[in-house]
Order: structure tokens, then C-alpha cells, then sequence
């Protein structure tokens, strides 16, 4: 087993700590057609709650998938958007929809 095998574990972990919360491929999905606003990814996720919605747009923020453009200061108002590291996850997120489809589980 060479070094690279060895890690592998440790790296899905990773990508499954930021993919692996309900809703949150289905946030980066949508964002990849570009920014969004909070009541944007709200309406499109269709059953997210505002709150449960906050959460998974922070911990996106935190691992560095997403960044915020503010256009409005009082009350706050922003866009969501992919960083360079949020885009690779299209890919990803791409194969898992391609999966799905060929083994009719959509």
C-alpha cells in the first residue's frame, strides 16, 4: 500500500465532513449557475429552513467553498458565490448526479 493509499481515508473524510450534510451538494449545485441570495437558495432548495440554511451557508463560508458580496449595508444584503474551490466541487457533484441517473435512482 503506498502513502498516497494510505491517506485516502482521511481525504474522503475531509470531503465528506463539507458534502456530506443534508442540503449542502444541493447549495453548491445551485451555485454553480452563479450568485445567489439567501432567499434565492431558499426558494430553490425547496424545505430548507432559514435557520438550517444559515448553518450550511457559515460552515460553506468557513471551509472556504463559498464567499458573500455585500450590496446592501442596512439591512445586510449579500450574494452567494463559488470560490475556485467551491467550482471544482461541480465535478464531483456532476458524477454523483450521473450515478444516480444510470442506476434510475432519480
Amino acid at each position: 500500500m503506498t502513502k498516497t493509499d494510505q491517506t485516502k481515508p482521511g481525504c474522503m473524510r475531509y470531503a465528506l465532513s463539507i458534502l456530506g450534510d443534508k442540503w449542502t451538494g444541493l447549495l453548491v449545485r445551485e451555485l454553480c449557475s452563479g450568485p445567489k441570495t439567501f432567499s434565492e437558495l431558499e426558494q430553490l432548495s425547496g424545505g430548507i429552513s432559514p435557520r438550517t440554511l444559515s448553518q450550511r451557508l457559515e460552515k460553506l463560508q468557513a471551509e472556504g467553498i463559498i464567499e458573500t458580496d455585500e450590496y446592501c449595508v442596512k439591512p445586510r444584503r449579500c450574494n452567494y458565490c463559488l470560490t475556485s474551490k467551491g467550482v471544482e466541487l461541480k465535478g464531483i457533484l456532476d458524477a454523483m448526479a450521473d450515478w444516480s441517473a444510470k442506476h434510475n435512482c432519480c
